[in-house]
């Protein structure tokens, strides 16, 4: 007689488990439905930047293609390289001063 009402408090307790489970299931499913306020507007600032950042890589695209044969058929003038050259020299002997005194602020 024990072993009955043991088996039978097993398949109760079992059969418990298995009816709260499907009650959490439907409470869950409920709360899908009506998401959070903030992550919508996360969203959809996300998704307006991912769209900009595809229309600008288009943009990138299409402008390098009509660049490309602009590099190609620019032949600098000869003064352009002198002053370029000079430039470039100014830059270069900028990049070698090197402050003698270090600030801590």
């Amino acid at each position: 007689m024990t072993a009955v009402l043991a088996v039978f408090a097993l398949i109760i307790a079992f059969r418990s488990i298995w009816f709260t489970t499907g009650a959490l299931k439907r409470i869950d499913a409920g709360n899908d439905a009506m998401p959070e306020p903030h992550l919508g507007k996360i969203h959809a600032v996300i998704d307006a930047n991912d769209e900009t950042l595809k229309s600008l890589t288009r943009r990138l695209g299409r402008l390098e293609k009509q660049v490309h044969p602009l590099k190609l058929k620019a032949v600098p003038a000869p003064e352009i390289e002198r002053e370029t050259a000079a430039i470039q020299s100014g830059l270069n002997h900028a990049q070698l001063y090197a402050p003698t005194v270090r600030l801590n602020g």
